[in-house]
């Protein structure tokens, strides 16, 4: 049960965009929005994110800014860090 952003067309011209949970299919006004609660998802189902994505630890840090006990590690997720600060 990830959660999962659906785009139709492209991020910058998108027709309609998506977050799936298991069955269930939210329509959101934009892909932005569809990461968002995409996000949010991930957090209130408790569902980890996928092992081959750092993306959604990198929006949690930098963006979110906020940590949990059940974060793991990366070394590419701290070297964005810390060259964002």
């Amino acid at each position: 049960m990830q959660p999962v952003v659906v785009v139709v067309g492209s991020v910058t011209t998108a027709t309609a965009s998506y977050v799936v949970v298991d069955n269930i299919t939210w329509k959101l006004a934009t892909p932005l929005k569809a990461v968002d609660v995409c996000f949010k998802a991930f957090h209130v189902f408790h569902a980890s994110y996928p092992a081959e994505s750092h993306v959604w630890q990198l929006l949690q840090k930098a963006v979110y800014k906020f940590s949990t006990k059940w974060d793991i590690k990366s070394a590419a997720v701290s070297a964005v860090m810390s060259d964002l600060k």
